[in-house]
């Protein structure tokens, strides 16, 4: 056989395979599609026609990109490349991680309250026993892991007010901290990849239904709940990480699905009940009356701490409590160039995908559990730049979890109004960094 010949039977099998193969990838995309469209149901969101896509190994072998898009120019990246990186910064987190079986959230370092320059301690608290010793918000403590529980000094939200669940329990929180959030300066900001978790906990009842759709953190000692251990189960995950072409980082929340259902054409009651909502306030979203909405008064709690107001406890008057923006989006199409309606959709989709009904983390033994959570929302600025106002900010502008967020639902505060961005006093959008590092290093108080 001729030399040009055998060449020319190379190139025809070499053609050959690529087009086999372009025909599988293209039908393996073509079925992922197929069970978005079907895993999405009825519900309407808008927002174009190109679906976006999971993959399996988010869960299986999870490996986060560092970066948005993967090489998308910044500020050319669409909200579905947002939240894919979102969700496989989640799921590595939510994943096992070494021999003790601990949770990647869980070997964060742990952030407690009132400590100051924890970063020039010689041991930085890890680990689950650490997190159940610094529930927030509490007195001061010291760095030791087996230090014994003291009572929250503070138990309010931002806005003052402590939440309270259906069966009268305060909830408790715990912070998180990636190490290089230690190599911060003043002068250049975070490193990429800088991670803070705010994680929100509530007593769990030994005999409530759906006990086993919560990630648990049990044997937790707190007396002024029970001299006997207590287990609390999460029911909020705040996520934020940045890269080197998003400073002012991406802000995403996941909640538990029966925390609390939407305030404006609720979901049905879960099998257990809403964890933040009673019956007869469900009720009442369903069949609203001004009545009955009255004696609601929902999202409203009773401020307590302060001067001329009555202390904390934790334990109160149960909270009733609804989503004001599903998704952290207004009902609207558009805001100032935000697109509203594929926001929706991105969240929807990926949701179904990883923690619907049919949903990846279900086939895998160690993730199952998140099947009973869901992201909410998450929130960036358009290319990176500072936070400013609704015209610079994308994804869910009204972002909030009923958890942690509760008495903060409106239009137009989100993240950014507390944590404000500004590329000259980089560090600041942390609330937790002035306690990391000497006080003379993070400059001006953030807003």
């Amino acid at each position: 056989m001729r030399s040009r010949d055998r060449v020319s039977i190379v190139l025809a099998l070499f053609a050959c395979c690529l087009l086999l193969f372009a025909g599988c990838a293209g039908e393996e995309k073509a079925e992922t599609e197929e069970a978005v469209e079907a895993a999405s149901g009825t519900e309407t969101y808008g927002g174009g026609s190109e679906p976006c896509l999971a993959s399996p190994s988010w869960v299986t072998d999870p490996n986060p990109p560092a970066e948005i898009g993967n090489g998308v120019p910044v500020g050319e990246e669409t909200n579905c490349q947002f939240y894919q990186f979102g969700w496989q910064w989640f799921l590595k987190l939510a994943s096992p991680t070494g021999d003790s079986g601990e949770r990647g959230f869980e070997a964060l370092t742990v952030f407690l309250p009132n400590v100051k320059d924890q970063c020039l301690k010689d041991a930085l608290a890890t680990g689950v026993e650490a997190m159940k010793n610094s529930l927030h918000v509490r007195l001061s403590k010291g760095m030791e892991q087996d230090t014994a529980h003291v009572q929250p000094a503070e138990l309010a939200q931002a806005t003052g007010q402590a939440l309270y669940d259906q069966n009268g329990n305060v909830v408790l929180y715990t912070i998180g901290y990636s190490s290089n959030e230690c190599q911060a300066t003043a002068e250049n900001g975070y490193l990429p990849n800088t991670i803070e978790t705010k994680l929100s906990w509530r007593v769990l009842q030994p005999d409530e239904p759906e006990l086993d759709t919560y990630y648990q953190m049990a044997d937790v000692v707190v007396p002024e709940f029970s001299d006997d251990p207590i287990t609390l189960g999460l029911v909020g995950f705040h996520l934020v990480i940045n890269t080197k072409d998003h400073p002012e980082f991406v802000w995403l929340t996941w909640e538990h699905k029966s925390n609390a259902p939407t305030c404006t054409d609720p979901q049905p009651v879960p099998a257990g009940g809403w964890s933040f909502l009673s019956e007869t306030c469900a009720e009442c979203l369903a069949n609203p009356t001004d009545t009955c909405k009255a004696t609601c008064n929902f999202n409203t709690g009773v401020k307590c701490g302060s001067e001329g107001e009555p202390p904390c406890s934790v334990t109160g008057a149960p909270n009733e409590v609804c989503q004001v923006y599903a998704w952290g989006t207004d009902p609207g199409s558009e805001t100032n160039g935000n697109d509203n309606d594929t926001n929706r959709k991105n969240i929807i989709e990926l949701n179904d995908q990883l923690v619907g009904s049919d949903g990846f983390v279900k086939a895998d033994p160690n993730m199952a559990i998140w099947q009973y959570y869901q992201l909410v929302g998450g929130l960036w600025t358009n290319g990176g730049v500072a936070s400013g106002g609704t015209d610079v900010q994308r994804g869910s502008l009204e972002l909030a979890n009923t958890t942690m967020e509760t008495f903060f639902q409106q239009s137009p505060k989100n993240c950014f109004t507390c944590h404000n961005y500004k590329p000259e006093t980089p560090l600041t959008v942390s609330h937790i960094i002035d306690d990391l590092l000497p006080s003379t290093t993070s400059g001006e108080t953030g807003e």
